[in-house]
């Protein structure tokens, strides 16, 4: 490979953005940059009008001391017209694993403009509810229908704060009618549900009240003794297992399931295979059968969406039951039109809602949109601002100031130059994608704290499991792609006369303090914008799970942890984009677009594998949940892309653009999931 020497290439940069001379386009920076901050301005202010159902909602922030003196951060939605006058149903709500409270706003806007009341809860562990520092298996409790004595002490935490919060709606909030409480939750969330009425039950026994009148589970199960549904709870009061005291605790309460078709961790069963036969399953009759005046037999369907009403151990208040089988996967409940048209279907069944509406009417589509936009504001806003400071004085000596200083490498010759250009491009994009699952589980299935595995808890240095896995991933992809830098380098670049001082890597001691400063500065304008989003309007910037919120200073401090791992693969893409696989002579835009397939086409190889075999057969070829929470990568590989091309075309250096990548997007990844104290310093 040989530098390009022609004018040709650097024309129309010259022209627009005067890159010879170092004088970039202020007034353009400026004007995207004032685009960008409208375009926040409008996604913060359309969610918040649609969150607060134009003005008649009123949602604010509530703090709960749970019982061990730790904060339960919580959001409440109440509808004006619950008041202590007249009180309104009460639903609290409580996200999956890898979330925070704000995933479950969809359901409690639909909720509240039916006027229920509805609350939603940041898990112990998660957002910015405080982490236990004694017992972390506190934020993933492990219920199952036979809980022993451990129950009897609301010390234990069971459900993870939601008892707490349960307790705190049913004593303290004169507005909510205590008669009528329902919990919810998804995947994890519907785990502590599942707990929360366990303990409720048994308080029960022992002269106390249960306080929960009805539960709903999106994409977790009915409680379970080795996967098979019980039409009772059985409490163990001595804890000891196969002593025959067991004690049935029956299901007085209104209880629904939104079973997911195409639901990756649930709903398998072995006689009806797979989730979307799971209507047909011994467990869904076992949910209608907890009614006494059902008796569905062996083979028959439960009908789907089908109020079923009916007393349960002969009691004199009716009851219903509920199965909906919604066509969508795990990670899509809590965003999809389809469940949450379930849930308010099942609320407003089991309670007097106050304001009915058709559960077919949803405004949660706009919220969705305006959320979405907000996402791409804020990148517009980061990358602005840190084109913006470059025509500083003070940072305008990163810049290039001759168009030399701008490495562009040439297009390979001949047949078996190009032929190994497109192999070494195809070998960075499929040999980490080969390797990716299979490391992660190696990762995950190292034992931590009580027999959980790594998945869960990750290590005292990294302590968010999920981000450990994907960082780790990232961090030798990272590694391969260096591999094949200097591979390419070796076979190509230097028989065509490449030097590697050409690539302009050196930098100074001052340049290296500029630019960490100049990142930082950028990727904070983005973050100043979602903490007055968050401040003046209650909302952040989301594409569903793919989440851009102020992090608490416990994520920020573990996502300064995980930089390092990001960094590696941050800066070795920069490298073999911008230095190998954008070529002269080729349009900007394919340059671009190439790369960003080369990013993500291994993950999306990944992607039509599991989901193609998964909807034909109803089998998880690969790793159900590891394969579910990769989808945010598809985002990331692209955006890195662009916005690492954007600063090495002004400063003829790669730093700026994957320092940048690196800041952002570990603390995206690390904001909006479960962070635990853990013991053990590394696996």
């Amino acid at each position: 490979m040989k530098v390009r020497n022609s004018n040709t290439y650097f024309a129309k940069e010259r022209k627009r953005e005067g890159i010879g001379m170092a004088k970039l386009n202020k007034k353009l920076y400026i004007r995207v940059f004032a685009i960008a901050v409208l375009i926040c301005l409008i996604s913060m202010t359309g969610a918040h009008v649609i969150n607060t159902n134009f003005g008649s909602i009123e949602v604010m922030d509530l703090n709960i001391d749970d019982s061990n003196g730790n904060n339960i951060a919580c959001t409440i939605y109440r509808p004006k017209t619950a008041t202590a006058e007249n009180p309104a149903p009460c639903v609290v709500t409580l996200h999956g694993s890898y979330d925070s409270k704000e995933t479950q706003d969809y359901t409690c806007l639909e909720l509240a403009r039916r006027g229920i009341v509805a609350i939603t809860m940041d898990c112990d562990g998660h957002g910015d509810s405080a982490n236990y520092k004694t017992n972390p298996m506190d934020a993933f409790f492990m219920v199952t229908a036979n809980p022993g004595s451990n129950f009897e002490d609301i010390t234990t935490s069971p459900g993870s704060g939601m008892c707490d919060v349960v307790n705190y709606v049913y004593n303290s909030l004169a507005f909510v009618d205590n008669s009528q409480i329902g919990i919810t939750g998804h995947s994890l969330g519907a785990k502590m549900a599942n707990a929360c009425l366990a303990y409720n039950k048994i308080q029960e026994y022992y002269g106390g009240v249960n306080q929960v009148a009805a539960v709903f589970l999106m994409g977790n199960q009915q409680l379970a003794v080795d996967g098979v549904w019980l039409d009772h709870l059985n409490y163990d009061p001595d804890d000891t297992p196969d002593s025959g005291d067991e004690i049935p605790l029956y299901y007085d309460v209104d209880y629904g399931v939104n079973a997911g078709k195409y639901d990756e961790n649930n709903y398998s069963t072995p006689d009806a295979g797979a989730p979307k036969n799971f209507y047909k399953s011994d467990n869904a009759r076992t949910l209608i059968n907890e009614l006494d005046n059902y008796n569905l037999a062996e083979g028959e369907a439960v009908e789907v969406d089908k109020i079923y009403k009916g007393a349960v151990q002969g009691s004199d208040e009716e009851y219903i039951r509920v199965l909906y089988t919604p066509t969508e996967t795990h990670i899509l409940n809590h965003y999809s039109l389809a469940t949450t048209a379930n849930l308010v279907d099942f609320f407003q069944n089991a309670f007097a809602a106050p304001n009915p509406i058709s559960n077919s009417n949803l405004t949660i589509q706009f919220k969705w949109m305006f959320n979405t936009l907000g996402v791409i504001g804020f990148f517009m806003a980061v990358v602005s601002f840190g084109c913006i400071l470059l025509t500083t004085n003070y940072f305008g000596t990163l810049t290039v100031k001759k168009e030399e200083e701008i490495y562009v490498p040439a297009a390979p010759k001949g047949a078996g130059n190009i032929a190994l250009y497109w192999i070494l491009l195809a070998a960075g994009a499929a040999i980490p994608a080969s390797f990716m699952l299979k490391l992660e589980s190696w990762i995950g299935g190292h034992l931590g704290e009580m027999g959980i595995s790594r998945c869960l808890f990750g290590t005292k240095i990294w302590p968010q499991g999920l981000t450990l896995e994907q960082g780790m991933w990232t961090a030798s992809a990272g590694l391969v792609g260096l591999v094949l830098f200097f591979l390419g380098y070796w076979l190509i670049g230097k028989k065509n006369g490449v030097k590697p001082e050409q690539w302009n890597l050196k930098i100074s001691l001052g340049g290296a303090g500029k630019t960490v400063l100049l990142a930082a500065a950028a990727v904070g304008m983005g973050y100043a914008i979602t903490l007055f989003a968050k401040y003046f309007f209650q909302v952040d910037f989301r594409l569903m799970s793919y989440v851009v919120k102020v992090p608490s200073s416990d994520d920020f401090l573990v996502a300064l942890r995980f930089m390092p791992l990001f960094a590696i693969f941050f800066f070795a893409n920069a490298l073999c984009q911008n230095l190998s696989n954008m070529i002269a002579g080729r349009k900007e835009w394919l340059n671009i677009l190439i790369c960003c397939v080369a990013n993500i086409v291994g993950l999306a190889v990944i992607w039509i594998i599991q989901y193609s075999v998964f909807i034909g057969t109803g089998v998880l070829k690969l790793n159900g949940t590891r394969v579910m929470l990769s989808w945010p990568l598809f985002i990331n590989l692209c955006i890195c892309t662009v916005v690492s091309r954007i600063f090495y075309k002004k400063t003829g250096k790669v730093y700026i653009g994957a320092l940048i990548n690196t800041i952002m997007f570990a603390i995206i990844a690390c904001a909006n999931t479960m962070t635990l104290v853990c013991n053990n310093w590394w696996f």
